[in-house]
């Protein structure tokens, strides 16, 4: 079997927004207002790739297990600023030995259309990115929820990444609350996790409150 070679794919129904999957995983790049770009956990040997979107403003690791590649894409983009959350910045600059900012500078230099999520009752410092387009919300999501491809079944469907209850949750009740309060203002139509397929389709509120109730 063939391998394709990594690539920028935009993500469906949102002009500025591109997406690279390497083997399960997946590095998002999300426009700015000032025609740069972050990258949503850099991906490892995709630096290349996502370069074709630069010039990257921020490299934003979205929890404190996804840094594996943030020293490569500092080298790669020395310009692009290191970010993450209050709460995942610790455990990251004690691996990497990189100073990260904060999210304020990133949420300022994010266009109206994409705005940032911390959920409630996570241990890691998760951070998503709600991006609203014209056919609907999507959310960019780390390791909370991932996409699940089964041989005989034609899409991919919505699932927990198997680790992400033990190693991800502080407090299950407090996560599933924050998370039905999201539904009840508004339901994605499209999740784009960093690990696993896309998942799309207009019963995604039914798909996710079946998994909460798994907690």
């Amino acid at each position: 079997m063939t391998r394709h070679a990594p690539a920028l794919v935009q993500i469906e129904g949102h002009e500025s927004s591109w997406t690279i999957q390497r083997g399960n995983l997946r590095c998002n790049v999300v426009g700015l207002k000032d025609g740069g770009t972050c990258l949503y956990s850099p991906v490892e040997k995709t630096s290349k790739v996502v370069g074709e979107a630069a010039p990257i403003r921020f490299l934003l690791a979205p929890n404190h297990y996804h840094n594996k590649a943030v020293l490569e894409h500092i080298e790669a983009f020395p310009q692009a600023e290191p970010v993450c959350s209050d709460k995942a910045r610790p455990r990251l600059e004690k691996i990497t030995g990189t100073t990260f900012g904060s999210l304020t500078e990133l949420a300022n230099a994010l266009p109206d259309h994409v705005t940032i999520l911390e959920p409630d009752g996570l241990k890691t410092g998760e951070v998503w990115f709600r991006l609203q387009g014209d056919d609907g919300v999507t959310w960019i999501v780390t390791d909370a929820f991932c996409g699940v491809s089964e041989k005989k079944a034609p899409e991919t469907t919505l699932g927990f990444l198997k680790t992400f209850p033990k190693y991800g949750l502080a407090d299950k009740k407090v996560f599933s609350a924050w998370v039905q309060k999201q539904l009840k203002a508004e339901t994605p139509n499209m999740i784009v996790p960093c690990h696993g397929g896309i998942v799309r389709g207009t019963d995604l509120k039914i798909d996710i409150l079946a998994l909460l109730e798994q907690l």
